[in-house]
């Protein structure tokens, strides 16, 4: 059972971890209830006009995943679409592989494919960072964050995007027009599950010989427009 909350604790992560009033123990999403770890509403990635996306109320989610323990993040993107992401420590077999260096054998396989592979974003503003920011021991935000948890998010994150062909990209388009044609958003309900999903194949996989020809490429620097100039 999860300890007793420290008013400290929730002091400390709801002033580092949203920019909303108060960082809510649980949300649901679709079926699901997620303990957050951040939540933020990102005003000038918010699609415009009504549509699906109308009653989406945060553009950033990020949590643990309970059945891998892998990091993970829901984040809307510059053209109003969510990005999913899912993150493995070192010693991982895909830690530091870029995304057209997976091999496809693995089947790694969330919506439209891995077309994101980067160390942890943090030069960019908390709001959009692919990069997670650890609640303490993380498991139910049970202590005050400490400089550590901070700062030292070594973790490699995967990620992909709902604007390929035949997803509905809400910013620069016209929705009415894009859903007549047979256009589809991917929601936040949706987004979610594919998200999960990859977590799960990136667990299925740790300690597998399945990369036995290539060695680990080591991080490097990460590249301009990512992840947020989609």
């Amino acid at each position: 059972m999860p300890k007793k909350k420290s008013s400290t604790g929730r002091t400390v992560a709801t002033a580092k971890n949203i920019n909303l009033a108060k960082l809510p123990e649980r949300i649901t999403i679709g079926e699901h209830e997620v303990r957050p770890e951040q939540l933020y509403v990102i005003k000038d990635r918010r699609p415009s006009g009504q549509g699906p996306w109308s009653d989406e109320p945060f553009d950033k989610i990020a949590w643990r995943d309970a059945e891998t323990g892998l990091d993970c993040i829901l984040l809307r993107q510059a053209s109003g679409v969510w990005g999913g992401f899912a993150a493995v420590v070192p010693g991982h077999p895909l830690y530091g592989y870029r995304e057209d260096a997976i091999p496809a054998a693995l089947g790694l396989t969330p919506h439209g494919g891995i077309d994101y592979a980067e160390a942890c974003s943090r030069d960019e503003d908390e709001a959009v960072q692919v990069c997670h920011v650890h609640l303490g021991t993380r498991a139910y935000m049970h202590d005050a964050p400490t400089a550590d948890d901070q700062t030292a998010d070594n973790a490699w994150w995967f990620g992909f995007a709902a604007d390929k062909p035949g997803d509905l990209v809400p910013s620069g388009s016209k929705p009415v027009l894009a859903r007549e044609e047979g256009e589809v958003y991917r929601g936040i309900d949706y987004m979610y599950e594919e998200t999960t999903k990859l977590a799960r194949q990136l667990k299925a996989i740790e300690g597998s010989s399945a990369l036995d020809t290539d060695p680990v490429l080591p991080p490097i620097p990460r590249r301009l427009g990512k992840p947020g100039g989609r």
